[in-house]
C-alpha cells in the first residue's frame, strides 16, 4: 500500500494549499467592474485554457493504473497495476491578453503491487501560449503554441525521465455562447534526445471541453481528452479518457476556485484540483 507518511505528506500540502487559497482572499482585491472584459475563457480542469491568464494552480492528480510494470519491471515487460499519485505546482502569467508563459512543476509518488514505493520530480513542463481575436465578435478565439518537456525527471524510478527532452506544438480553439463554452486543443508530440533502442513514439494528441455555468459560482464540465502513438513499437495505440467535473467559487473573490473531475469506467483516474489567484484575464 501507499507509504503512509508520504500520503500524509500529499494531504497535508494540499489542505495548506486550500488554506492560502483562502488567505489569499484577504489580499487579492476584488476587481468587478474596474475594466470591460473582453472575451475570455473560463479554465477546465484537464484541457488547458485557450485565452492566455495569469494563475496559480496546485493539481493532486491520483491514477489507479492496471497491468503497466515500473522502472526495471516495465523494461522487463514483467509486474502488476500500480497507483500514481501527482502533486503538481503550476504558475502562467500573461504578458498580453495574446501572450503567455506557464510552467508545471509535478511531483510524483509510485506505489506499484510488487515493489518498494518510488517518489521523485516527474517531467517540468513549460508552455508558450499565443491567442488572436480577430473573431471575438462572433465569440471565436483562435491560438496555439509550444510546449516543452523538461526531463527532470528518473528513469530507474520509472518517474518521468531523466534525458528525454519534449517539444509538443499545439493549436487551440474556443468557442463561447453567453453561458456555454467550447474548448479544444490539437498537439502533436516529438520526444528527442533518446536512448538507442528505447525509442519513444511520436504522439498525437487531443483535447475537449464543454463548459456550462449553472449559477455564477458553479461551473459543470465534461472533458475528453485522448492520444495516439505515431510510430515505434506502439504505433497505432490509442487512449481516451471522458471525464465530467464541477468547479466551485466558495469565496467573495471569484478568482479563486475549486474543481473535481473523474474519468468514467473503465480508467481510474481522479483529478481534484485548487487554483490559488485563478483564471484571471490579463487587464
Amino acid at each position: 500500500m501507499f507509504n503512509l507518511l508520504k500520503s500524509k505528506t500529499i494531504f497535508t500540502l494540499f489542505l495548506f494549499a486550500v488554506f492560502i487559497a483562502a488567505g489569499s482572499n484577504l489580499l487579492l482585491a476584488d476587481d468587478r467592474g474596474s475594466h470591460k472584459q473582453g472575451l475570455h475563457f473560463a479554465h477546465p480542469l484537464i484541457t488547458e485554457s485557450p485565452s492566455p491568464d495569469t494563475k496559480i494552480r496546485l493539481d493532486y492528480i491520483f491514477k489507479d493504473i492496471e497491468g503497466e510494470g515500473h522502472g526495471d519491471e516495465e523494461e522487463d515487460g514483467e509486474g502488476g497495476g500500480l497507483n500514481e499519485h501527482s502533486l503538481q505546482l503550476e504558475a502562467e502569467y500573461a504578458f498580453s491578453r495574446n501572450f503567455s508563459i506557464e510552467v508545471g512543476v509535478p511531483y510524483t509518488f509510485v506505489d506499484p503491487d510488487d515493489g518498494e514505493t518510488e517518489d521523485h520530480f516527474n517531467n517540468i513542463e513549460v508552455g508558450l501560449k499565443f491567442a488572436t481575436y480577430i473573431f471575438e465578435e462572433y465569440g471565436l478565439l483562435l491560438g496555439g503554441g509550444l510546449e516543452f518537456g523538461i526531463p527532470s525527471g528518473d528513469d530507474e524510478r520509472g518517474i518521468g525521465s531523466d534525458h528525454i527532452i519534449e517539444i509538443e506544438p499545439f493549436l487551440s480553439m474556443g468557442y463561447k455562447y453567453h453561458d456555454f463554452e467550447l474548448v479544444s486543443f490539437l498537439s502533436l508530440g516529438f520526444p528527442v534526445n533518446q536512448d538507442d533502442g528505447k525509442d519513444e513514439s511520436d504522439e498525437f494528441g487531443y483535447n475537449v471541453s464543454l463548459l456550462y455555468h449553472l449559477t455564477p459560482s458553479i461551473e459543470a464540465l465534461l472533458e475528453f481528452d485522448g492520444e495516439v502513438a505515431l510510430n515505434g513499437e506502439e504505433d497505432g495505440e490509442s487512449v481516451l479518457n471522458i471525464s465530467p467535473g464541477i468547479k466551485v467559487k466558495p469565496f467573495t473573490n471569484k478568482n479563486i476556485q475549486i474543481g473535481f473531475s473523474g474519468d468514467l469506467p473503465p480508467y481510474n483516474s481522479t483529478r481534484l484540483q485548487v487554483r490559488i489567484l485563478g483564471n484571471k484575464p490579463y487587464e
